[in-house]
């Protein structure tokens, strides 16, 4: 009788956690944004070390592999979205209009291996069939940090949750995530707050 009960707190207590985390992030990136070289430096060091951690990284392994494999859940031990995550936090009170002038700028995205997809204004990914596709910085951000937020859910389900879900293509997902990283670094690399530590 009590468990309903106890299954019920123990929800209501994760959800406001999440929602102390959140003010916690959204507080302490507040203060970062307002010097937007600092913050854009930030932003492009996390981008790096994505980009150096799929480097090392044999997609396809991840080829038909479950969302709770172990192998899921190295690779999200690794990659970071902190910080990308923070770009959303804008107020009222902090605008900071340049930070975001900035990254509404495009940039090309391509299409390694015909395998690029582009999510619709229904939430399907549909694949893209041109040699690349144009996406402003914040887009690109928006598609990193959704899709690894949701493999690091899923990836902590056990067998039994899984088998609702549907087959995701976790080798295409990590081709994504990497062609917008890459995408978002070239643009980066012109700012003027970035020239001198581009590589």
């Amino acid at each position: 009788m009590f468990e309903p009960i106890d299954a019920g707190l123990g929800i209501g207590s994760k959800a406001v956690d999440l929602v102390d985390t959140v003010i916690q992030k959204f507080e302490k990136y507040q203060k970062i944004k307002q010097d937007t070289t600092a913050y854009l430096r930030l932003l492009y060091i996390e981008v790096l070390n994505n980009l150096e951690v799929l480097k090392t990284i044999n997609f396809d392994r991840y080829s038909n592999i479950k969302a709770n494999d172990v192998k899921v859940k190295t690779i999200l031990k690794l990659l970071q979205t902190e910080i990308s995550e923070s770009v959303f936090y804008k107020s009222t009170d902090n605008p900071n209009t340049e930070l975001y002038d900035k990254l509404r700028k495009k940039g090309k995205v391509e299409n390694k291996g015909q395998e690029l997809v582009k999510t619709t204004v229904k939430g399907d990914d549909v694949k893209i069939k041109n040699r690349f596709v144009y996406e402003n910085v914040l887009q690109a951000i928006s598609f990193v940090v959704i899709k690894i937020e949701v493999m690091k859910k899923y990836s902590n389900l056990t067998d039994e949750e899984i088998d609702i879900l549907k087959n995701m293509n976790f080798r295409v997902r990590l081709i994504n995530i990497n062609q917008r990283l890459l995408m978002i670094k070239k643009v980066m690399d012109d700012f003027e707050d970035i020239k001198e530590m581009a590589r």
